[in-house]
């Protein structure tokens, strides 16, 4: 009965596999180093879910040289998922280093691991399944051979995940940078699914570890399974969905070396506040670095520089400081939702807004227009 949820869980993420791989050739519009590393992403995911199949449906004996083929072609995951997030991130295609060549080492690795494995006949392979026919070397050579292509997964993917996680993150300071709103600029639904992949991957680990030793728990397998499942499907959902990201880069030996004189920032930090309280600028949902230097004649990298500087902060929470003290007003004042204040104030969600508010003012916006009108009340008391 296990077997057969296993089978239906690693069925549907072939399903999203192949229609994520169908939809994002059809795509146009999109630059061809993304469409290319995402599908690259898709297909060691393919191959990585064929692999359970094969084990699972007892395919392996019609085919057991097949057994063992998964691991080589997995190990490109890792560099695929890096390349994808840098394809993302990147103003222009990346060009394609030496070092980025370094990828073909975990593949050619996990064949020299498995080459004695592999050198056995299809028959002594098949004879390791049953306690009764096995070769006792045979059996140790395979469970040699499945904790080391384990161990060389598990580190040869995870450098590569943390660095991509790493671009994400300096990729989210540079929106932060030049945008008040960056839900869909952001790409922290990347760093989501990487997290879960990450732990789903470490599970299949400890599940390989069981597998060693003779233990085998249905009830992880099945949370394992579905797991992942869950996990490509959101990929290659939101994969689909994410669109070309448009910015431009700022000087960073400007922002970190100052230019300008104390006294010219304190001006220009002046002009800002004055733009964004005065015009109402932080109302615009699609306020951005370029617009607020086109409207105060400021340059983008004085700007920059000045709240980096001055005022110790980044665009974002600069721009989203100036909304939050709107929505404090709007919620003492008046019986608006939280919903309609979040979007009267500038932002696009109501989610954005309580982080944001709660970041900037201390408590949610909901705790917060409870306590002004407790305090209300028993001040007219």
């Amino acid at each position: 009965m296990s077997d057969t949820f296993l089978t239906i869980a690693y069925a549907i993420a072939s399903g999203s596999i192949a229609f994520a791989f169908v939809q994002a050739l059809s795509q146009s519009g999109q630059r061809r180093d993304r469409i290319f590393f995402f599908g690259a992403v898709l297909i060691t995911l393919l191959i990585h879910v064929l692999g359970q199949l094969l084990i699972i449906s007892g395919a392996y004996e019609l085919a057991p040289h097949l057994v063992g083929v998964d691991s080589v072609i997995k190990m490109a995951l890792g560099p695929a998922v890096f390349f994808y997030t840098r394809a993302l991130v990147s103003p222009e295609r990346p060009r394609f280093g030496r070092l980025d060549w370094l990828w073909l080492l975990g593949p050619a690795l996990i064949i020299l691991v498995w080459i004695p494995f592999g050198a056995l006949s299809a028959e002594e392979k098949l004879a390791l399944v049953d306690p009764a026919t096995r070769n006792p070397v045979h059996f140790r050579m395979a469970i040699f051979t499945c904790t080391a292509s384990l161990v060389v997964f598990i580190g040869f993917t995870a450098i590569y995940l943390v660095a991509a996680l790493r671009l994400q993150m300096r990729h989210r300071r540079t929106m932060m940078a030049q945008f008040a709103n960056i839900e869909r600029k952001s790409l922290d639904w990347l760093r989501a699914i990487l997290l879960v992949f990450a732990v789903a991957w470490l599970f299949f680990a400890i599940k390989q570890v069981l597998w060693v030793t003779g233990t085998s728990i249905p009830a992880f397998n099945l949370a394992l399974a579905y797991t992942e499942t869950f996990a490509i499907a959101a990929f290659a959902y939101l994969g689909l969905q994410q669109p070309d990201l448009l910015f431009e880069q700022i000087s960073k030996a400007q922002t970190r070396q100052p230019i300008l004189s104390d006294e010219r920032m304190s001006r220009t930090a002046a002009k800002l506040i004055s733009a964004l309280n005065t015009d109402r600028l932080h109302a615009d949902s699609e306020l951005s670095l370029r617009t607020l230097s086109d409207i105060t004649g400021v340059t983008k990298n004085h700007i920059s520089e000045t709240l980096s500087q001055h005022l110790g902060v980044n665009f974002f929470d600069f721009v989203n400081s100036h909304r939050a003290d709107e929505a404090r007003r709007l919620l003492e004042e008046t019986d608006l939702s939280i919903l309609e204040i979040a979007l009267e104030v500038g932002f696009n969600s109501r989610s954005t807004f309580n982080a944001a508010f709660k970041k900037h003012v201390g408590a949610p916006p909901s705790t917060y227009r409870e306590n002004a009108r407790r305090t209300h009340s028993l001040d007219a008391a």
